[in-house]
């Protein structure tokens, strides 16, 4: 007795496109907690986003062309099955 449909074959293209969708939201994440951390309000010291996070465009920069990087390198060997 067989219950529901086939399982759909797997799609390499539109996997990759999903985690290169998934990066850009995981990146923004970061950055926006980053950006708070950075920002919160400390008694007797000035908000100074520079002096606080010197690195931080530096540090988010790097992961993100890491992942996109790699995500798209596998994008251009993926090959569409029929």
């Amino acid at each position: 007795m067989k219950i529901g449909r086939d399982p759909q074959p797997f799609r390499p293209k539109v996997f990759l496109y999903r985690m290169l969708a998934c990066i850009f939201l995981v990146e923004a994440l970061f950055l926006a907690f980053a950006f708070k951390r950075c920002s919160d309000v400390r008694p007797g010291e000035p908000v100074v986003l520079a002096a606080r996070c010197p690195q931080l465009g530096e540090r988010a920069e790097t992961l993100f062309v890491a992942a996109v990087a790699t995500t798209l390198s596998l994008l251009t060997g993926a090959v569409d099955q029929p």
